[in-house]
């Protein structure tokens, strides 16, 4: 009999909305304070906003950093102001958060990445380039956590039913016509994963990165 979990904080940034709500959904399930932000809450592209969250939220049982990404564009459209954003957005404020955020021992750090990281989109290059800088510093610090316990796990999404892919994507029936599965990815399966480890107490699965891209992928690493 699998042993019920007794987390009593989770924050889960872009929570209110999408593959974040869809996680607050299922980890109120395994955890008795659910703390689903939005953008008003904390905007991770305003590091002031930030640095206001953090002096409101001193530790967490479970952390699940998360957020959305820029407008397709090419990179001879990018301009410096775009890149500032998103080096906050999708780095920067991340970076904060871990350094300032204490994630009590045998805790969770879950990081919403993209399957992009592994196959570069050059009309999504910001989201790819700083998704894949953060990705490397969350696996090099994830052996420091490990030695408290604390299991650090990227998941890394394809397609998936979301406001983003939706505005990325115009016609998504005849897009799905095109996915090895024939349809594009429900919200609630991440939500479901991600409670599951949590739920079952999985401490061995760290440092690591789960694609849930529905075989869309055609790389072999």
């Amino acid at each position: 009999m699998v042993k019920k979990s007794n987390f009593k904080k989770a924050i889960i940034l872009g929570g209110s909305k999408g593959i974040g709500k869809a996680i607050a959904l299922e980890l109120r399930k395994s955890c008795k304070n659910i703390h689903a932000l939005s953008t008003k809450d904390i905007d991770t592209s305003n590091i002031e906003s930030v640095k206001k969250f953090l002096k409101k939220h001193k530790s967490t049982d479970i952390l699940v950093l998360n957020s959305g990404g820029p407008m397709p564009l090419r990179f001879n459209k990018i301009n410096e102001k775009i890149w500032l954003r998103y080096f906050n957005q999708l780095f920067l404020g991340f970076c904060l958060i871990l350094k300032n955020l204490k994630i009590k021992n045998n805790g969770y750090i879950f990081y919403i990445s993209s399957s992009i990281i592994r196959e570069p989109n050059e009309l999504l290059i910001p989201s790819s380039s700083l998704r894949i800088a953060f990705s490397s510093v969350l696996k090099s610090i994830s052996y420091t956590f490990s030695k408290k316990g604390v299991s650090v796990i990227s998941i890394a999404p394809g397609p998936f039913k979301t406001g983003r892919v939706k505005e990325l994507i115009k016609d998504l029936k005849k897009f799905e016509k095109t996915l090895p599965t024939k349809k594009i990815g429900n919200p609630k399966e991440i939500g479901l994963l991600v409670n599951s480890i949590v739920k079952n107490r999985l401490k061995y699965l760290t440092g690591s990165t789960i694609y849930l891209d529905g075989n869309t992928l055609k790389s072999f690493y």
